[in-house]
């Protein structure tokens, strides 16, 4: 039965589709529907995949690591959004942009994807829906455009956040250290 990739396939599936239909379906709290997602992850990654306790709860340290990490980032971003509401820079800002040009459709280009742009070359990480869309908010488009537009200027520009780790990482260091991929370019080389 393991052998058969489909089941395979449903197995590394199912922690997603399990978190989708809780928070979708059932609207949980991302705080009840997370943990339970996780335990579907250490059931499969040990009993289906083989691994052992120690290589889960490492890897688990590891994924509290990053995202403490992007926490870290996250939080300076809304931090910063926080300090031009409060310092009353957002009425600037609005004053501003509706005098470059009252259509907010400029507006959303120039903040959505030249500013969203912008921040996520700088920081990456989610920020610029993090700080775009409460800043369009703020401007006073609608929420759900403020948020779409905030998430649509995520897909081009992801590739270059935070300085192009994304690029770096997936590109340098992807693919460098696993034997089963090393072995198999060296096969392909040695049969050209």
């Amino acid at each position: 039965m393991l052998d058969n990739l489909a089941v395979l396939s449903l197995l590394a599936l199912a922690p997603l589709l399990t978190v989708g239909v809780l928070l979708v379906g059932f609207r949980w709290p991302a705080k009840y529907a997370m943990p339970v997602g996780y335990v579907i992850v250490v059931v499969i990654a040990t009993f289906v995949w083989g691994m052992d306790l120690i290589n889960v709860a490492a890897a688990s340290v590891e994924g509290l690591i990053i995202a403490l990490g992007l926490l870290y980032i996250v939080f300076g971003a809304l931090l910063l959004l926080a300090t031009l509401t409060e310092s009353g820079a957002i009425q600037t800002i609005r004053s501003a942009f509706t005098d470059i040009s009252p259509d907010r459709r400029i507006q959303a280009i120039i903040i959505g994807w030249l500013f969203g742009s912008f921040i996520e070359g700088a920081s990456g990480f989610g920020t610029p829906a993090a700080v775009a869309a409460p800043l369009l908010l703020a401007l006073g488009f609608p929420a759900m455009a403020a948020v779409m537009v905030g998430l649509i200027i995520q897909s081009t520009p992801v590739s270059f956040g935070a300085v192009g780790t994304p690029i770096i990482v997936g590109v340098s260091g992807g693919l460098t250290g696993v034997p089963a991929v090393e072995e198999r370019v060296a096969a392909l080389v040695l049969q050209l």
